[in-house]
């Protein structure tokens, strides 16, 4: 990796600042070009035809050739009130996923040919950027996504508990702004069919994902109790505020999904699957919301209560695309999925 350029703009974090409790970020010992993440979801009518779909899937993505080093599965309602079942593949460079698309038995899940033949919707985001231009924070003991593959270590780090802290995360946000290309989100005047349409949408520059999870496994009756009745309704009211309100906010996707085992049952993990126009979207939202204002502010007295003790794990990664983003596919989805309803789409030729 290409050394660093100089420090243009000042951190957030302020002098003398300690934070409230130990959290760690993913690091690299070697120098992926591009990060490579793929979120894919699977829903139909028929639920159980979909996860059949789905584990088929994951099983061929893990006997491929360059197969993805880390996977998890979940589940959601969408906003056509279907229950879409999605899994999260992590590679260790943008190549390896290159490789693994380019596999036969690959490329035909990629093109739809399962879902148009039993009419199921299929949506497929790659997340790749340099890594600059991504964070991670974790706990040592909890680790998930960027955090959890085994191509990544974790590193103590300072840059936690305070406004701006994730931007500081993103080495980038020393020399460059992360402006996003677009900065207002208006629905098209027209929207493509979406069913039986393989469609194609590119991006925009500074679109930025977000995955933040939370865990509540390992909390004992008192910490959970305090999750479900203190934590988990502001989490739930602020993802609301987001699907409910994409022109206000710049947020054109928000999918709030539980972890599942490999048999489709719930775990008792969750994380929210975030896109926004820009870095400064989602910092506009976190700093000045009331909705997330009460998820902060909750949040940091459940440390400064339990401090040490704290059962509950979180963690988030963010990753703002480059102008080398790849495109974001839709197979069979109606026309409010993803960024369709946003971006104007490239209709690729249909499955065979």
């Amino acid at each position: 990796m290409s050394e660093h350029p100089e420090r243009l703009y000042p951190m957030n974090r302020p002098a003398g600042h300690v934070p409230p409790i130990i959290r760690y970020s993913a690091r690299f010992d070697h120098a992926p070009g591009h990060l490579a993440v793929l979120f894919v979801g699977m829903a139909g009518a028929d639920d159980a035809r979909a996860e059949q779909a789905l584990g088929d899937f994951l099983a061929a993505a893990a006997a491929a050739p360059s197969a993805p080093a880390y996977l998890d599965r979940a589940a959601f309602v969408d906003a056509e009130g279907r229950r879409t079942v999605m899994a999260a593949l992590y590679w260790p460079d943008r190549d390896a996923f290159g490789r693994w698309v380019a596999v036969p038995d690959i490329a035909a899940w990629r093109a739809g040919q399962r879902a148009l033949a039993e009419d199921l919707a299929q949506w497929w985001e790659p997340v790749s950027t340099v890594p600059e231009r991504a964070e991670t924070i974790a706990f040592a003991e909890y680790r998930r996504g960027l955090s959890a593959c085994p191509f990544s270590r974790l590193e103590e780090m300072g840059e936690t508990g305070y406004w701006g802290a994730a931007r500081d995360r993103i080495p980038a946000s020393g020399w460059d702004r992360l402006d996003g290309a677009a900065v207002r989100l208006a629905p098209l005047a027209a929207l493509p069919a979406g069913r039986g349409q393989r469609l194609a949408i590119r991006p925009p520059t500074g679109l930025t994902v977000i995955r933040s999870g939370v865990s509540w496994a390992a909390c004992g009756a008192e910490q959970r109790e305090s999750y479900e009745r203190n934590v988990r309704p502001k989490l739930d009211a602020g993802m609301d505020y987001l699907r409910e309100n994409p022109a206000e906010t710049g947020c054109p996707a928000l999918r709030q999904v539980v972890l599942t085992d490999a048999a489709g049952q719930p775990l008792e993990e969750a994380y929210s699957l975030g896109l926004f126009l820009s870095l400064h979207h989602l910092e506009t939202w976190a700093k000045h919301h009331p909705t997330h204002l009460a998820i902060y502010h909750r949040a940091m007295a459940e440390r400064r209560k339990y401090q040490e003790a704290l059962e509950l794990r979180t963690y988030n990664e963010i990753y703002v695309l480059d102008g080398d983003a790849l495109d974001f596919e839709y197979v069979n989805c109606p026309p409010s999925t993803g960024l369709i309803p946003y971006f104007e789409a490239r209709i690729l030729e249909a499955a065979a």
